[in-house]
């Protein structure tokens, strides 16, 4: 979608996205992650954000909603939202399909917003096609490199305010940042409103899936490949930022 979203509201979604990366890192109930790079630590995810911004709230409700709708072909409902960073130097994803972290739901759509410009040397997202179908995955949750290695992989290189639809069981990955320039990016995830999967179920079970694991994560799939940073503060019950 070469015109998501306009030039305004694209200088204010950076704007949105410049306030939460300042967020302290574990100051958001949610997850405010950081992570190690040669440059030092830095803010990579902001997870569930418009459950404090009222800006990205209205714009994940209202018009990347009607895309998702459009995408599913019924009434959407946004069920999760997240602000990937990826600093110079920040770490990729291994190949997943979104799928298998939402259980319950059977069908998903998630709506990548480039906001800065996502190039392969900023370690933009690749995607596969003509995949229906959850495919094997190790322990992690990540494809087994046996098949991501028979797929068929292009990147998708967009321009702030552009945007690419990611259907629920479409195998994506994306590299570590080598460019000199941030590589932000906003992905809103749908489901159809008939399936009656909530913001509130979904991460009532993330949080159940996080706190079982000792691993450093900031998925529910252990795709990161990220090294973890100390969070500054810890916010159990409520956001501290």
């Amino acid at each position: 979608m070469r015109a998501a979203l306009d030039r305004a509201m694209t200088a204010a979604l950076q704007e949105w996205a410049a306030e939460t990366e300042a967020w302290p890192a574990g100051s958001h109930v949610w997850g405010q992650y950081a992570e190690q790079t040669d440059h030092g630590p830095v803010i990579c995810r902001t997870e569930n954000a418009s459950a404090c911004h009222a800006g990205l709230r209205r714009l994940i409700d209202g018009d990347l909603r009607d895309v998702a709708a459009s995408a599913l072909g019924q009434e959407a409902v946004a069920f999760k939202d997240k602000l990937n960073y990826k600093h110079p130097g920040g770490a990729g994803f291994s190949p997943h399909q979104d799928l298998l972290a939402y259980p319950g739901v059977a069908r998903v759509v998630s709506i990548l917003v480039a906001i800065d410009e996502c190039r392969v040397d900023s370690g933009c997202l690749w995607m596969a096609d003509g995949v229906d179908r959850l495919l094997p995955v190790d322990e992690r949750g990540v494809v087994l490199a046996d098949v991501a290695d028979t797929l068929h992989w292009d990147p998708v290189e967009l321009g702030p305010g552009e945007a690419v639809c990611i259907d629920g069981l479409a195998p994506h990955y994306s590299e570590a940042n080598r460019s000199r320039a941030s590589r932000r990016v906003l992905v809103a995830s749908y489901a159809p409103s008939v399936e009656r999967y909530t913001r509130e179920q979904y991460y009532s079970a993330r949080r159940a899936s996080m706190n079982e694991t000792k691993d450093f994560r900031i998925s529910t799939l252990a795709d990161f490949e990220g090294t973890e940073a100390p969070a500054v503060v810890t916010a159990a019950d409520g956001c501290a930022h």
